[in-house]
């Protein structure tokens, strides 16, 4: 053997790199356990041979290829109905979020609602300082925006954002609080709970400064005053949403005239159509069923009979649906709301 094969032969083997182990079965393995986690917590109905089951499966220990992949989906599978309707998502997250270390762990168990909370608390600290100027009073806020200026007008639409803020964010908090509470949050709505505090903000100031006045003199909000309207629009933008489609119904109304004549019309010729065509074809249907009991009448053979028979019955599955018209367009629809 030569000197190169020999060192070759005398040179230490590198130690086998550990494989990595699949993203399904990490996930797998996660949640199972976190679900199983949860699940003893609460006192949740879980067999024990169930936990037992578990224990070697989830051991970070065991190589990725012996893992059995299916007896951790069927406990997964078992798991998640156990604790439902909690998801294993959201089972997850907060059992990874309660683990961690955060430094202002009071502000919430997940990001989502840290951000909320910290915005509340600002919008409060932010309403509570604007409202320390000597600007913001109440003839300065009934003065509104076209019969005011200046460092004013600044200071009291401000107070007006802040309070409309405060409302949203209190709204939007409540909301998210009642998914994480019941362990069905989800992260992909993170967006749309920050697309609610922004709307929740504008919604409010379009209450107290876009609409008139006097909009509210025939109801129980008159007595209200704009910080109040400001923080209830801020609190639910879907209502200001309805009350502004309600105007620009109305508006239209006034400009294309009252169309509820016509939707009344058009609904009254389809449900006439309707019962027309519904007449005819039980005309047709007796005509047949009458053709089919004079066949049985007669001397026909057998086999005349069958084949008369699935003629008939073809025929009724052929117009047992029959075609109604079409409805009036939506637009011509009476609305539901």
């Amino acid at each position: 053997m030569t000197p190169l094969g020999f060192a070759h032969w005398l040179r230490p083997r590198a130690a086998p790199q550990p494989q990595p182990i699949p993203p399904l079965v990490e996930q797998l393995r996660e949640e199972c356990e976190a679900m199983a986690r949860y699940a003893l917590h609460h006192g949740l109905p879980v067999a024990p041979e169930l936990i037992a089951q578990l224990g070697p499966l989830i051991d970070r220990q065991m190589p990725p290829q012996a893992t059995p992949h299916h007896a951790l989906a069927a406990i997964h599978r078992k798991l998640a109905a156990a604790i439902a309707p909690a998801t294993p998502q959201a089972v997850t997250l907060l059992d990874a979020q309660h683990r961690s270390d955060h430094p202002f762990p009071w502000l919430g168990p997940v990001p989502l609602i840290r951000l909320l909370t910290s915005a509340a608390i600002v919008f409060l600290i932010a309403v509570i300082a604007t409202g320390m100027s000597p600007d913001v009073s109440s003839a300065n806020i009934d003065r509104g925006f076209l019969d005011s200026d200046g460092a004013p007008l600044l200071w009291n639409t401000l107070f007006l954002l802040f309070c409309a803020g405060l409302g949203a964010s209190f709204a939007t908090l409540f909301q998210a609080h009642r998914y994480v509470a019941a362990a069905t949050y989800d992260p992909k709505y993170d967006a749309s709970y920050c697309a609610r505090l922004i709307l929740g903000v504008i919604a409010g100031l379009i209450l107290v400064e876009m609409l008139p006045a006097h909009l509210f003199d025939g109801g129980s909000m008159h007595n209200f005053g704009k910080p109040t309207l400001a923080m209830l629009g801020g609190f639910s933008a879907t209502a200001v949403h309805r009350l502004l489609q309600r105007l620009v119904d109305a508006l239209e109304t006034l400009v294309r005239g009252d169309r509820s004549a016509d939707a009344d019309a058009a609904m009254q010729t389809y449900r006439a159509r309707a019962a027309s065509e519904r007449t005819q074809w039980q005309s047709e249907f007796a005509a047949n069923l009458i053709d089919l009991q004079q066949s049985f009448d007669s001397n026909a053979s057998p086999e005349a009979m069958r084949q008369r028979l699935a003629d008939f019955t073809r025929a009724m599955l052929a117009t047992s649906d029959p075609v109604a018209p079409a409805p009036p367009p939506a637009s011509n629809r009476p609305s539901k709301e």
